[in-house]
């Protein structure tokens, strides 16, 4: 049906670009003669206004992320003022779409998902627009989108989104876009052997995540599980002053195993036993498909993050802890007994 597919990511973290990928690899399947590219619009053409953007951004989750609650719910209810937040990425696909086809165009970042909409709407080439949401409840900015399909993880999104405005019709429910790899469940002592021979597949295994860039109090929480019988896995992703430090216990603490960027995440919950994670969309869908149970540490981004992990915890889906005597408590009660303090 589409010749021609783009699929429209904006890598603030690195969540969107995963969702991007999955989706490929499923409508690869689906439309098997179709020309099918991802493009991360805040790579593409890169300029001031983009490193600008990545560095407020960044700043603000970090050190003031009260204020950036603030602004964020502020900015969802102007919706006068969208077009002038989403602008500098319309510009970008269509400078894209002047030199690439594209008849079908699957966004799933909101930034792109309304530069699409604006773009058919001018006349551009484009048969059809979809959206793909890749957190579970919060539906700012994206309800002011006219997609042609939207898709959503859960009833409750989409019944927030028909409340808004969205046509129902246009609104499906579906599984989060996980690649097929997090379906699939290997040995694991072959994986153990695979990525370090010193990893244990015996021993209780607790991943820590904090998202593509390492977010979160990543290292709090590995101090706080040395004294406990358990393997540490630790994913600092970009982050290279904390995969350092981490570096630095591992020298001490044989049970430490540090890991930067890594494209193997799916292995990594193959040989673990629980996921200590930050409760972005994507992670928790891929613990979801791996059957991971997860722990939610720390305080949460405001705003996708904190609707998140109210979803989670409505549903009975994770726990969530903000200290290390709650972390160790659940552990050893909920868990693993065996897990006794050394």
């Amino acid at each position: 049906m589409y010749r021609s597919i783009l699929i429209a990511s904006i890598g603030f973290g690195s969540g969107h670009n995963r969702a991007a990928e999955a989706i490929s690899e499923s409508l690869a399947l689906q439309f098997p003669d179709a020309e099918i590219k991802i493009v991360d619009f805040l790579d593409f053409e890169k300029n001031l206004w983009d490193r600008l953007s990545i560095g407020i951004y960044f700043t603000a989750i970090k050190f003031f992320p009260q204020a950036y609650h603030f602004f964020y719910k502020i900015f969802s209810n102007l919706s006068w003022l969208h077009p002038i937040l989403f602008l500098p990425y319309k510009k970008k696909m269509r400078w894209f779409l002047k030199s690439s086809r594209a008849e079908l165009i699957v966004s799933t970042h909101v930034f792109c998902a309304w530069a699409s909409c604006e773009l058919k709407r001018e006349g551009f080439n484009i048969k059809a627009t979809w959206g793909i949401l890749t957190d579970f409840i919060d539906d700012a900015y994206w309800n002011t989108c006219r997609l042609d399909r939207l898709f959503v993880p859960t009833e409750e999104l989409k019944e927030k989104l028909i409340k808004n405005g969205i046509d129902e019709s246009s609104i499906t429910v579906a599984q989060m876009p996980v690649s097929s790899r997090f379906y699939q469940k290997k040995d694991r002592y072959a994986i153990c052997k695979k990525i370090d021979p010193n990893l244990k597949s015996n021993l209780f295994t607790i991943l820590v995540l904090g998202g593509g860039n390492g977010l979160g109090n990543i290292e709090e929480i590995v101090k706080g599980l040395l004294d406990m019988r358990v393997q540490i896995l630790v994913v600092a992703g970009i982050n290279n002053s904390l995969r350092e430090r981490l570096e630095g216990l591992r020298q001490r603490y044989s049970n430490i195993f540090v890991f930067g960027y890594i494209d193997n995440i799916h292995e990594l919950m193959d040989i673990s036993d629980i996921c200590l994670t930050k409760p972005g969309g994507m992670t928790i869908a891929e613990c979801m498909a791996k059957g991971l149970p997860m722990i939610i540490y720390g305080r949460p981004i405001p705003g996708p993050e904190t609707e998140n992990i109210a979803f989670l915890s409505k549903k009975n889906m994770a726990k969530k802890c903000e200290t290390i005597k709650e972390l160790q408590d659940i552990l050893l009660a909920k868990f693993n007994p065996d897990l006794t303090l050394i």
